[in-house]
Parts: C-alpha cells; sequence; structure tokens
C-alpha cells in the first residue's frame, strides 16, 4: 500500500531558516563564431534561432563574432579567436565551455544546441549583474557586479564588453562592433563593483540597432554571468540551481536536496508551484519544502506570494521505495509570466544498465580542432555521466573506417582525446560517435 512520505517540520525549519538566496540566476552566453562569408554559418544560425525561440529572451544573449569580414573585423575581435582557439567556422561555445562545431541536421534543427545549453539553463551563479547606464549615442556604459554568496570569491577573472549591432544587413544580425575587458577580482557578500567601458561611434552604425553585453570571465574560460541591455520581460520567473539537476543516490530511502532558488523577476506578485511527474516508479513520492519551513505533498498546486525580483528557496524532499531512474519536472507558474520547469532526473542504486543517458548518447563533440589539421587533432567530449564508455570512429570518404579511438571511463563534463593521423594520407575524413548519429567532417592538409 502507497504510504506518504512523513515530512518532519522541525527539520524543515532547520535546514530552510530564512535568509538572502547567495545563488542568481545564470545567462548562459552563446558566442556564435563564423564569417561573412561562411555559407555554413547560416546553418548555425538557423539552429540557434530554433533554441531562441524555446526559451525566454533574458535567459539567453547570442552575439555573433566575424573575422576575416572586412568591417566587421579589427584587432580585438581576432583575438577573441585566438582565445577559443576557433580556426574553423561556424562554431558556437556556450558560456565559454561547450563547443558545437558544423553544420549538419543536429545544428539545423538546434538539437546539438539544446544539449549544449542545457547544461547550463538552470545553473546558479554567486554573482549577479546588472546594467547601470547605456547611452548608444556617446558610447558610455557603466555595469555592476555585486558578489551574492558568503563564502566564494572570484580572481583572475575578466569582466568583457561587447558592441553589438542588429539587422546590419538582411543577412548579417548581432553582429559584435567593439570588444573591451578589464580585470575583476569580487569576493565578499554584499561587494559591488562598477565597470565603465566608452567606444567612438562609428558613424556607419545604426545607433538605433545598438545593444551592448557584459560578462565575467573566469580564468579557465568559464562564463560566471553575462548581462545585456536588451528588453527583458516585464514579469518572468527564473531559477538558480546550485546543484546537478541529474540526481545520483546510492540507495533507496529518503533524500533532501540542497536548497534551490526561484525568482520572480520584474514584478510582484503570486506563483504557483507543483511536482510535475514524467516517469516515477510506483513507490517514489517526491514532496518539497519551502523557506518559510512550510512543506507541501509534490502532486498539490500551492500558492506563494512573492515580491518584485524576490528569491523563494525550496529543497526536494524525495522518498524512493526502490532502485530505479525518475524524471519529474518541478513546475512554477504566474498569471503574468510563462511558466517554467526545471526538469529532475534521479537515479537510485545501481541502475546503470536501465539508465538510457549513461549510453552514448549522452556524449557530445563538442569541437573537434584543428579542422584542417596537420596531423593530429583533438576531439573535446561532453559526457552528461562520468563512467560512461564508448568508441568515436574515423572513416575517410569511402566510408572505410582507418581509426577507433576507445573512450573509457569518461568524466562528468569536458574530456579530451586526440587522433593522429600521421600515417594517413590528405583529404576528408568523418567521425562518429557508436551507437549515435553524432558525427562530423574533417579535412587534412599538409
Amino acid at each position: 500500500m502507497k504510504h506518504l512520505l512523513i515530512i518532519l517540520f522541525a527539520l524543515c525549519l532547520s535546514l530552510l531558516a530564512a535568509q538572502n538566496a547567495p545563488y542568481y540566476p545564470t545567462t548562459t552566453l552563446i558566442e556564435n563564431f563564423g564569417a561573412s562569408w561562411c555559407l555554413a554559418c547560416e546553418v548555425a544560425q538557423q539552429g540557434l534561432d530554433v533554441i531562441s525561440s524555446e526559451v525566454q529572451a533574458s535567459e539567453i544573449i547570442v552575439p555573433r563574432l566575424l573575422t576575416e569580414s572586412g568591417d566587421y573585423s579589427f584587432p580585438e575581435m581576432d583575438e577573441r579567436f585566438s582565445y577559443y582557439e576557433v580556426l574553423g567556422f561556424p562554431a558556437v561555445i556556450f558560456n565559454g565551455k561547450i563547443r558545437v562545431n558544423g553544420s549538419d541536421e543536429p545544428i539545423a534543427d538546434g538539437s546539438l544546441y539544446r544539449d549544449a545549453l542545457n547544461q547550463f539553463r538552470y545553473l546558479a551563479s554567486p554573482i549577479k549583474m546588472a546594467v547601470q547606464s547605456a547611452n548608444h549615442a556617446t558610447g558610455d556604459y557603466s555595469f555592476r557586479v555585486s558578489m551574492l554568496h558568503p563564502g566564494q570569491s572570484i580572481e583572475d577573472a575578466a569582466i568583457r564588453f561587447y558592441l553589438v549591432e542588429k539587422s546590419v544587413t538582411e543577412d548579417l544580425d548581432d553582429i559584435v562592433r567593439n570588444v573591451q575587458s578589464q580585470p575583476i577580482t569580487i569576493s565578499g557578500e554584499g561587494t559591488n563593483l562598477d565597470f565603465n567601458f566608452n567606444v567612438s561611434p562609428d558613424p556607419a552604425w545604426n545607433t538605433a540597432n545598438l545593444w551592448a553585453l557584459a560578462f565575467v570571465q573566469a580564468s579557465n574560460k568559464t562564463v560566471l554571468q553575462a548581462i545585456s541591455t536588451q528588453p527583458a520581460p516585464e514579469s518572468q520567473i527564473r531559477v538558480a540551481v546550485p546543484f546537478d539537476i541529474d540526481i545520483r543516490v546510492l540507495e533507496p530511502g529518503s533524500f533532501f536536496s540542497p536548497l534551490f532558488y526561484v525568482y520572480k523577476m520584474g514584478t510582484a506578485g503570486t506563483i504557483s508551484t507543483v511536482v510535475e511527474p514524467v516517469d516515477l516508479p510506483e513507490d517514489w513520492f517526491v514532496n518539497y519544502c519551502d523557506v518559510d519551513g512550510f512543506c507541501y505533498p509534490g502532486g498539490t498546486v500551492y500558492e506563494h506570494e512573492m515580491g518584485a525580483n524576490e528569491a523563494k528557496a525550496f529543497d526536494l524532499n524525495v522518498y524512493t521505495g526502490s532502485e530505479g531512474v525518475g524524471l519529474f519536472n518541478f513546475v512554477i507558474s504566474s498569471a503574468d509570466a510563462e511558466t517554467y520547469r526545471i526538469p529532475f532526473r534521479m537515479s537510485v542504486g545501481n541502475v546503470s544498465n536501465q539508465d538510457p543517458t549513461s549510453a552514448p548518447a549522452a556524449i557530445s563533440v563538442t569541437s573537434a580542432w584543428p579542422n584542417p589539421f596537420q596531423n593530429a587533432v583533438k576531439f573535446d567530449l561532453q559526457s552528461a555521466k562520468a563512467g560512461v564508455s564508448t568508441e568515436l570512429g574515423i572513416f575517410n570518404s569511402r566510408g572505410q573506417k582507418v581509426a577507433n579511438i576507445p573512450l573509457h571511463n569518461l568524466q562528468q563534463g569536458i574530456n579530451q582525446v586526440s587522433w593522429d593521423a600521421t600515417d594517413l594520407p590528405n583529404g576528408i575524413y568523418f567521425y562518429r560517435l557508436k551507437n549515435s548519429n553524432i558525427s562530423g567532417k574533417l579535412l587534412r592538409l599538409r
């Protein structure tokens, strides 16, 4: 007989004492690298348009950087290409860490971009950014960076600035016109730092079409937060989840997650929360508690009053009666904002053989560089899970396999492997992950 999880209010109260939110929703920066003459880059743009239509306007920022493109290129722009070692086009880089190259079908329909975006979409950042002022006529811009977390510090990072022009031509949109950078080190909860940038306006630019963005980039190239001068929705829901939404638990029983934060951006109002089962074992029960110490059965809708730009903390309270895999959404809705879903996945026990995302489909090749190459190619692979193993096959233009690269016990996140093609002739080669539709083209030139 099914039984409800007994929720201990005293425990909830001790875990969820009221506090200022130490995290802020991360805005994902998607840098689109290419050239004005690159026909394949239009395929990349097509895929980016697909994922842009699937998220709220303020969740992502997508500037386009062009090299070898006349007036659209300049030394500071080329430095960004060198910074990421971008040699082939198109190359799309998500928050400085995940690179997706190529222009095949999974690019055009947004599939690979969607997978990359979902690695960052729900992330929590210890810093918040705000636009203090923006004057496109004078070229003066000011941004504020605020540290929210009492125990974190950011050192030897950079705050970078892009000035962007939209609708430059019929085919070129959101083109970066100016690039600047300043060093930043910040620590201490409540610390605010202001950064000013000045751009000499170019008469060739359409001032009415300009917008600006700034982002903080760590020394390991991770983009920690971003902000733009583009208008945001009047009211929206955002989230900051400071833990992996793919939860792994060793054995059945009770599980309490760390806190995650729901923001009501823009206006005050009422939000509703509920747990939406997607695929749960019959003896699993998902409940949750809020920062005020109230705990709720997951399947019942509850309302919460929130102030403008206020955050409310929740934690998951899950009882699992057996090993297995469960999928569920934490759904937040409001009358004046788009409904938001956090897609949690939870695995309990040794379920590797039952876990579809631990198969090679959970791996993507985010870049193959340099391309064209002379003797060796490096592959950057993104793995959603630790301990996954598969193979990367290399084929010549006749479809014959010429090399096989074993990928054993991958780490969660970014992995890198190399392929030495010294003994092979010049020409076109293809790579493909085993049991996957993830593939790409390579060109060897000596």
